[in-house]
């Protein structure tokens, strides 16, 4: 038995002894446990937990190749441009997901597919027979590697042979299929509150998708407040400017359910959001009046307030609010904001506003980009000089746009003069340049001389009525080197063509444009936006606006703010119906007719004229067109301004809250306003355009003053008598002079 005992006694003393190094790891002993988890095996502790987040998938088509992209000839890349937003914090998890196909006789110990992100080798792909149908590889991106703006490229080496080969061949491709797409997972993080980087966070340029925004303005702003709202949305509008964008009015009581960011405007009576944030504002209230953050005095009726709140249910969003302790206050905070260069000395969290002086207005027709006048250089419309290389050279795009208002003379030729240079050691019977206008090939040139070119240029003739306000201009080179060897490799690195900036375009025309016109409106928001910081646009509402006449207002002024860019501020004006009327501006009229007096003024001061004949807008006399709309249906009619025969005057008139909604609609749908054709008037339906807007066709119609029509020579009595008068004199003097013959 003491032998038995010993044993065991033994064996126990063994078992204990060798369980000691792992008592760290399962009881967390005192002064061990800081040790625990140092003693767990490597492998173990190095196994990272999964991190939550989010996954932005970036297709092909987002890319810019919506079909994919063949890569061909011996060695060939292709890179692609993502960003990543500023509130963004990259996680593990990001992934570029490959999908390609290439050509099964390719040699795969000599062939083989590189991915790089930001230049950095991610993956080598071997081009087997195994991978030649359609195949995907998922490929990690490290997080850390990831900036605000990033490449991926797809680079190939091929060869089907071992002997001499045709860098040219048709065996030597692979495909990028669609479903290729960078997969970026991250978390949102809450923005900074800087002023200073206005119109960040509620625009970021390195964003994706809609740009959504939430406005909420009580019901019963004041005419200062409504341009306050109208000024800001316009300069949103134009930071947006052509990236998708939604703009919509949010409940005052739903501010905090709402997770988007959002924009308040108005006194904090006017709109009881603001008096709702209470504690969260950084510039206090005290009633409803703000006072100082350091005195706690109540700031002067005039100071304007600018704040940058986070959103109290959504840390990643932010809530702007726009204020002051009077309606005088909210527009100079509001007209700040938007004042290029001055509202960049706004910094931090808020900004009280002391003075507001309105700084010089962008120039008349000062649009930036677009052809002011027959000669204008591509530099001159901001176009750089671009190059392109190698045996597969991408196309060159230009951005050709011509003021809408410039009146070309029809059936004349406009003038391209092209300089351009290209690389020595090219095969002249093959390598070309050919030029395209709007997608259709107007020429093509002779890259002929071996030893290159510098400087060349070329005319090209082009129909005016080739020629839109909106135009994209195509140069494609054709580049194949001189007598390559087949059985030596040849490089296209030496291979080149360039589009100089000193190109031009000369055109016959005038400033000059047939007003007015409805379809001016999806050429720029012409001519509203004239002069670009639409200090000539006035926006008149309805005594009592409803919340669906604010909807109206909201996207037409970031619609005409997303036209065109200002270089100053933003100075469009509103008031309501029974306010002075600016004789010297463009109006915006919005409401129906029973809540809108001002649409009284438009009868019977106009006429429309139709196949050389007149009758009032307002009456059948005589019967020359019906426009059939029900009531549901919102009509967009562009008249000459009865205080201003030079103005226009805009009316967007619905008999009910889903025909004015209509409207609004259509100033916020892209497509829907693009599909706008030109014409003085036009119905707009709840449908899906095109059937949503239909348009007289201009020159079919057109609204001209009652004054302006001379049916006869209708003469005073007076004026009678002194012609017939003259006319006797006249006619004694011929007897007279007849009778002394």
């Amino acid at each position: 038995m003491k032998n038995r005992a010993l044993v065991l006694l033994t064996l126990a003393a063994w078992l204990l002894t060798a369980a000691l190094p792992l008592l760290p790891a399962v009881v967390a002993l005192p002064g061990a446990s800081v040790m625990a988890q140092s003693a767990l095996p490597p492998a173990v502790a190095a196994k990272p937990a999964s991190q939550p987040g989010n996954v932005l998938s970036i297709p092909m088509k987002q890319l810019g190749d919506p079909e994919g992209y063949t890569l061909k000839t011996v060695k060939t890349e292709r890179r692609y441009f993502f960003t990543k937003p500023e509130q963004w914090k990259a996680l593990p998890g990001s992934a570029i997901k490959v999908t390609f196909q290439h050509s099964p006789t390719l040699l795969p110990e000599r062939s083989s597919l590189n991915v790089s992100v930001n230049n950095r080798i991610l993956k080598t792909i071997s081009l087997e027979k195994a991978n030649a149908t359609a195949n995907t590889v998922t490929i990690p991106i490290p997080p850390e590697i990831l900036k605000d703006r990033n490449s991926v490229a797809f680079q190939v080496d091929q060869h089907y042979t071992y002997k001499c080969e045709d860098p040219f061949s048709t065996e030597l491709w692979t495909t990028l299929l669609p479903e290729t797409a960078v997969q970026v997972k991250y978390a949102p993080q809450p923005a900074v509150l800087d002023l200073a980087r206005f119109p960040y966070p509620f625009f970021d340029e390195l964003g994706y998708g809609q740009t959504q925004l939430g406005y909420v303005a009580g019901p019963n702003l004041s005419d200062a407040s409504l341009t306050a709202l109208a000024r800001v949305a316009a300069g949103i509008g134009r930071d947006i400017a052509w990236r998708p964008a939604t703009a919509k009015f949010v409940d005052e009581g739903s501010v905090r359910s709402t997770p988007q960011n959002l924009v308040l405007v108005g006194t904090p009576e006017e709109n009881r959001a603001i008096a709702d944030l209470g504690s969260a504002l950084p510039v206090p209230l005290s009633g409803n009046q703000f006072t100082d953050p350091e005195t706690r005095a109540a700031l002067d009726p005039k100071d304007g307030v600018v704040q940058l709140v986070q959103h109290p249910s959504v840390p990643s969003k932010t809530i702007l609010v726009i204020s002051g302790n009077s309606p005088e206050g909210v527009q100079n905070a509001a007209s700040l904001l938007v004042q290029h260069p001055t509202s960049k000395l706004m910094t931090g969290a808020y900004s009280i506003v002391k003075k507001y002086e309105a700084g010089p207005q962008h120039p008349y027709r000062a649009w930036d980009g677009f052809v002011q006048k027959s000669g204008a250089s591509f530099n001159d419309i901001g176009l750089k000089t671009m190059t392109t290389r190698g045996f597969t050279a991408l196309p060159i795009f230009y951005d050709l746009k011509i003021m809408p208002d410039v009146y070309k003379t029809p059936q004349s030729k406009a003038k391209l003069h092209t300089v351009y240079s290209y690389a020595s050691q090219l095969d002249g019977k093959q390598s070309k340049l050919e030029v395209r206008l709007n997608g259709k090939t107007l020429k093509s040139i002779t890259l002929g001389n071996r030893d290159g070119e510098n400087l060349a240029s070329f005319d090209l003739e082009i129909p005016v009525e080739d020629l839109y306000t909106y135009n994209q201009l195509e140069y494609q080179f054709f580049l194949y080197p001189d007598k390559f060897d087949l059985c030596n490799f040849v490089t296209d690195v030496h291979i080149w063509g360039t589009v100089h900036s000193s190109s031009t375009l000369e055109f016959p025309g005038e400033i000059r444009t047939p007003l007015p016109d409805v379809g001016l409106l999806n050429d720029a928001a012409f001519p509203f936006t004239a002069h670009p910081d639409l200090s000539q646009t006035q926006v008149v509402l309805p005594k009592t606006p409803t919340e669906v006449d604010l909807e109206v207002l909201l996207q037409t002024m970031t619609r005409f703010g997303r036209a065109v860019s200002s270089k100053s501020g933003m100075l469009p004006s509103v008031i309501r119906e029974g306010g002075a009327v600016e004789n010297d501006k463009h109006l915006v009229l919005i409401g129906s007719p029973q809540r809108n007096a001002l649409f009284d003024k438009m009868n019977g001061r106009f006429k429309l004229v139709l196949a050389n004949k007149t009758a009032d807008v307002t009456n059948d006399y005589p019967k020359l067109v019906s426009v059939r709309h029900s009531a549901n249906q919102g009509i967009v009619e562009e008249l000459l301004s009865p205080f201003n025969n030079n103005r226009v005057a805009l009316l967007m008139l619905g008999e009910t809250d889903t025909a004015l909604q209509s409207i609004a609609d259509l100033m916020a749908d892209d497509s829907r306003f693009n599909a706008i054709e030109p014409g003085n008037l036009m119905v707009v339906s709840d449908q899906d355009a095109p059937q949503s807007v239909q348009a007289l066709k201009q020159g079919d119609a057109k609204f001209i003053y009652k004054r302006d029509l001379q049916e006869g020579f209708d003469m005073p009595w007076w004026g009678w008598t002194i012609l017939g008068f003259l006319a006797l004199i006249g006619l004694f003097s011929i007897l007279g002079f007849f009778f002394r013959r």
